[in-house]
């Protein structure tokens, strides 16, 4: 990252952590203006959205995550649980399983969905 881009990550970062994801999300969408696809972005980009409710903008940023990382649980257990909250449980469900899949602590919300928790 690059100086600037650096301090709108971190001021973002400051304003997430004091619950002002909308605040959060102008910043972050400039550094993702100035540095496309950058993963660390990206993903505090889809959690100030998810903050702020914005599911949809969320699962926007998450897929391009998914698709940059397809084996990243993390990525995947987010864009599930995007998935979820705007009323798609199917499509979350076969996220969320993924994530399961690749590691057991998202295990719980896996089951949600009655898939079958890893052993």
């Amino acid at each position: 990252m690059t100086g600037d881009v650096y301090t709108l990550y971190r001021q973002a970062q400051q304003l997430l952590g004091d619950r002002e994801a909308a605040a959060a999300i102008p910043l972050l969408e400039a550094a993702a203006e100035q540095v496309p696809g950058d993963p660390a972005i990206l993903r505090l980009l889809a959690l100030a959205y998810d903050d702020a409710g914005e599911f949809t903008a969320a699962e926007s940023a998450l897929r391009v995550l998914v698709q940059q990382a397809p084996l990243d649980a993390d990525a995947l257990h987010m864009l599930g649980k995007a998935l979820e909250r705007t009323g798609r449980p199917a499509e979350a469900g076969r996220y969320l399983a993924l994530a399961a899949g690749l590691d057991p602590a998202y295990s719980a919300s896996c089951s949600v969905w009655g898939a079958d928790r890893p052993r």
